[in-house]
């Protein structure tokens, strides 16, 4: 079955399955950062990849059709599949940064309030005693 297909075939099968099956498992189980939209995109744009590798017949067909040359269509198409290799690694890497900024500033938040909380208390405390010891001069 895998001697029809090319080095470069089995490649890009190989790489859009790996895209394909690792965003169906992150929206499975339901990862803070993973929506639909994403979902959607990556089944469309790494479908579309894995279609064009597995039957690059049909493509070639259609592509002729429309009138687009096949060197440059080869090209174009690697160009492509690097720029959205590219593009969905710096979301991950933004996802991920951002939601290291949210916990840093819970974090942040949190050790204030614990610090502003025992300094009220102890400013309150303190009032107290103040009032009780100052007397006013007649």
């Amino acid at each position: 079955m895998f001697e029809r297909f090319s080095p470069i075939q089995l490649i890009l099968i190989l790489i859009s399955l790996v895209f394909i099956i690792n965003r169906l498992m992150r929206f499975v189980r339901k990862e803070k950062t993973q929506t639909f939209f994403k979902l959607a995109t990556t089944l469309l744009v790494w479908g579309g990849i894995l279609y064009t590798s597995l039957f690059p017949k049909e493509v070639h067909s259609l592509s002729t059709q429309l009138g687009f040359g096949e060197n440059l269509n080869t090209l174009i198409f690697f160009g492509f599949v690097v720029v959205f290799i590219i593009v969905f690694r710096l979301l991950a890497v933004i996802e991920r940064t951002e939601s290291q900024l949210t916990d840093l500033v819970r974090k942040i938040a949190m050790n204030e309030m614990e610090k502003t909380g025992s300094n009220s208390k102890r400013k309150s405390q303190n009032s107290k005693l103040n009032r009780k010891t100052f007397k006013p001069k007649k």
